[in-house]
């Protein structure tokens, strides 16, 4: 990482100041030494003379016993000479006279420095001349060179050391100032000659274009070494000036060429980590504008960054990576691009250029087919409706599994047979039509036929036929509805069954009544009582009755005639052709039903299948109200209508409890029934739902419902039926 570097003053002045202190302190030291040694010689021959002139002057007043006056000469000599000490005298002479062998007068210093009497026997005086700085001892003798005494000298190093303090101190002045001087005198050279010119070429530097290329030259003035520099960084520079204008020209093109490329391009330098180049189709790309891009580093769109680090690493290892499939993440979805990298010099720094096709549709598109083919492929292997492929010829090119069980025939047997020859000679005109219908249309829906498959079984099936995109093959979706087509016989003949026994209890009141009235006319005639006037009234009465009669037959005979003709019919007719045939089941039962409906529609349909239906929710609704209704309790079914936009909605709803939550999703499958097998078979309700939303393309819904009804709350199952206007 990058660190500010100290200035040259900084680096050079401790560099000058040490080495000046360094030379100015060697100098003075060798200066304070020799002037140390001259004064101590000095003081030297100094003490020799004054020691000499001693002897001499104190060997005469030795010889006349004059101590008072050698004393004062002592005393004398130290006070006119700072550098004594002490002085002691051992008196050879006087010694003999007093009996002793030497007598020792002399002076010495006290420790405020004055000049007090020697006391030989004083062990501070002998202390304080034992710690004299320098002594000298010498003989005094006599003519004949006999010792008659000693002079001792001692010199205190007080004087020297004023002397020795005053040196320091005028050396220390001196140095102080030779440095300043020195100091302010390499200062000022190497700013003049150093410091300045480079200080000069860096105001040149920084005085620099947006590419960091100098505006002026730098001067030549100076030295011979600042002159030499000068013109190599000026040649330079118009090196850099005429080598950079190249590179600018071709870098604008190259960025011109990738701007206008379709092609998503963009530049990260920092090793590959903080984008510096984006064209226009890469901030397409990314749906980001360029401000928000640069700096940023690449890897934060890709929806793997090990994937960036493993591209880095291979162009590292100077590793070309071209048409890579990468999934990128931009704004939270999965982009892929095929992606290309490279090492480049991008503005003289290290960077890596990539290039991004967007295939994101291409990738999804290609998704969408496999899992098409996925989804096709699992649900012709494992759809439980047989599947199978012909030509168009209807021959076998691939069937699944379930197609081959519905048929029993094997595989090698299908593919050596066509469709057209498994369908029973009554169907195969019907057949033919279908298959040229596929080749106009493109499809054929709910066309029933009957197949002779193997053993010479007859199987009734529905088939849906499509016609594949590459208009040479027809995919066959078969349902085998034979159980459905016996179910619904079933079913019919059970409400046949149920009508037949209505409309026996139907026609025994009027039959009863034809019967008495005939019996009575018979009896007037036999007595004689018979009146032709009074047998007009019971004729009237014999033709309302049997016309009677006979519209019940016309309803049943409609009913049972199972015309599948689709015609138009009316919501209200269908109501009430169906109470109608139920009216005789619904008095029997007690229930009373509450009508309302006022509103109405009419549209194209099955009128027998509508009936049906209607006939099967009715009577689900009777048995619920039979088994969970008390025979004193109101045993209640209501039947209303109301138009929406487009539609009618038609609800059907007892009070018998309701649908129990566990097997309301189960009510329209084929054979589920919560009734005993004696009187339930599973079918009504499913042939209901197949009939309302296969044939007439509505609606059909079960639920639970509560509601009040004359201030009593009552709880049951609702049937809602929603029918569409025709288009």
């Amino acid at each position: 990482m990058y660190s500010p570097k100290k200035s040259l003053y900084l680096i050079l002045s401790p560099i000058i100041i040490l080495t000046v202190i360094l030379v100015i302190s060697i100098n003075s030291t060798i200066s304070y030494i020799t002037t140390k040694n001259q004064i101590i010689n000095d003081i030297k021959n100094d003490s020799n003379r004054m020691i000499v002139e001693l002897r001499n002057n104190i060997k005469n007043l030795m010889y006349s016993y004059s101590v008072n006056e050698y004393e004062k000469l002592l005393h004398n000599e130290m006070e006119s000479n700072e550098i004594l000490f002490a002085i002691v005298v051992k008196d050879y002479n006087l010694g003999k006279l007093l009996g002793k062998e030497y007598e020792i007068r002399g002076k010495t210093r006290d420790e405020n420095f004055n000049i007090i009497d020697f006391d030989y026997e004083n062990e501070t005086h002998k202390k304080l001349i034992s710690q004299a700085y320098y002594e000298k001892h010498f003989d005094i003798t006599n003519e004949e060179s006999k010792k008659i005494g000693t002079i001792s000298l001692y010199l205190s190093d007080r004087t020297l050391n004023k002397e020795l303090d005053k040196i320091i101190s005028n050396n220390v002045k001196e140095a102080l100032i030779i440095s300043l001087i020195l100091i302010l005198l390499l200062f000022l050279t190497i700013r003049y000659f150093v410091l300045k010119p480079l200080n000069d070429m860096i105001e040149v530097i920084n005085n620099a274009d947006k590419d960091g290329i100098p505006t002026e030259k730098f001067s030549s003035s100076g030295s011979k070494e600042i002159f030499t520099l000068s013109n190599t960084m000026n040649n330079m520079i118009e090196s850099i000036k005429s080598s950079r204008k190249i590179l600018k020209d071709n870098e604008n093109r190259l960025k011109s060429l990738l701007e206008m490329s379709p092609i998503a391009v963009r530049i990260a330098t920092n090793e590959g980590e903080k984008i510096v180049f984006a064209n226009n189709a890469y901030l397409k790309l990314l749906n980001i504008e360029a401000k928000e891009l640069l700096q940023k580093n690449p890897k934060i769109y890709y929806i793997k960054e090990s994937i960036y680090r493993d591209i880095l690493d291979s162009l590292d290892r100077n590793e070309r990576i071209e048409n890579k499939l990468i999934s990128l993440n931009i704004d939270n979805n999965e982009v892929w691009v095929i992606a290309s990298y490279m090492n480049i010099i991008y503005d003289n720094e290290k960077a890596v250029i990539g290039w991004f096709y967007d295939v994101t549709d291409k990738i999804k598109i290609q998704k969408q087919i496999e899992e098409q083919k996925n989804e096709f492929e699992t649900i012709f292997n494992y759809s439980i409706d047989g599947l199978a492929i012909v030509d168009l010829e209807s021959n076998f090119l691939e069937f699944n599994a379930s197609y081959i069980k519905m048929t029993g025939f094997t595989r090698e047997e299908l593919l050596k047979t066509s469709c057209i020859n498994l369908t029973a000679p009554e169907d195969i005109p019907r057949a033919k039509i279908a298959l040229e219908n596929i080749l106009n249309k493109g499809f054929v829906v709910d066309f029933e036929k009957t197949c002779i498959v193997k053993d010479n079984r007859h199987l009734t099936v529905n088939m849906s036929m499509v016609l594949l995109p590459d208009k040479k093959r027809i995919l066959l979706s078969i349902k085998d509805i034979t159980q459905h087509k016996l179910m619904e016989s079933q079913s019919k003949l059970a409400s046949m069954g149920e009508m037949i026994g209505n409309i026996a209890h139907q026609w025994r009141q009027p039959l009863s009544l034809i019967s008495t009235i005939a019996s009575g006319i018979k009896v007037k005639v036999d007595f004689g009582l018979f009146d032709e006037k009074e047998i007009i009234p019971d004729m009237e009465n014999i033709i309302k009755q049997t016309n009677y009669l006979s519209n019940t037959i016309d309803d049943f005979r409609n009913f049972i005639k199972n015309s599948n003709e689709k015609g138009e019919v009316q919501i209200s007719n269908i109501i009430n052709k169906t109470l109608s045939i139920l009216n005789p089941s619904i008095v029997n039962h007690n229930i009373k039903m509450i009508l309302n409906i006022k509103d109405d529609i009419k549209f194209d349909g099955y009128e027998n299948q509508l009936i049906q239906a209607l006939i099967n929710i009715l009577n689900n609704a009777k048995d619920a109200l039979e088994e969970n209704v008390k025979a004193d309790k109101n045993k209640l079914i209501f039947i209303e209508t109301k138009n929406i936009p487009n539609g009618l909605v038609l609800k059907i709803k007892d009070n018998a409890g309701g649908i129990p939550e566990n097997i309301i999703g189960k009510i329209f499958e084929p054979y589920f029934t919560t009734k005993h097998k004696s009187i339930g078979t599973g079918i009504g309700l499913s042939m209901t739902h197949q009939i309302i939303i296969k044939h007439h393309n509505a609606n059909i819904f079960a639920s639970t419902e509560t509601y009040e009804y004359e201030n009593k709350t009552y709880t049951g199952a609702c049937f809602t039926i929603i029918f569409n206007k025709n288009k």
